[in-house]
């Protein structure tokens, strides 16, 4: 059975990340998305790493992960945003289809 849901929209990026100037407000799952609850409230410069392999991942300076899941017709979109968000973090991504 199909969702009534389109993936598109619980995934956006646009309801993944909140940019806040300093802070950036993230939705890791698509409960929160979909609710639009409000999420996690992290630091720009506080992220050093962004990772994407199964999920995607924000790690902190203090080598905190967090992870974000989104569907994965929709997980490039989500990364690319990311990136553009967190500027300044390494960015790692793992090809996990092989």
């Amino acid at each position: 059975m199909e969702s009534m849901i389109p993936i598109n929209f619980l995934d956006k990026a646009e309801r993944t990340f909140n940019d806040l100037g300093a802070n950036v407000q993230v939705r890791t799952n698509s409960y929160s998305r979909f609710y639009n609850t409000k999420g996690r409230l992290v630091k720009k410069s506080d992220i050093a790493k962004i990772q994407k392999a199964g999920c995607l991942t924000l790690f902190t300076l203090s080598d905190n992960a967090i992870d974000i899941t989104v569907h994965p017709a929709n997980q490039d979109t989500v990364f690319e945003k990311a990136k553009s968000i967190f500027k300044e973090a390494q960015v790692v991504e793992i090809d996990i289809q092989s």
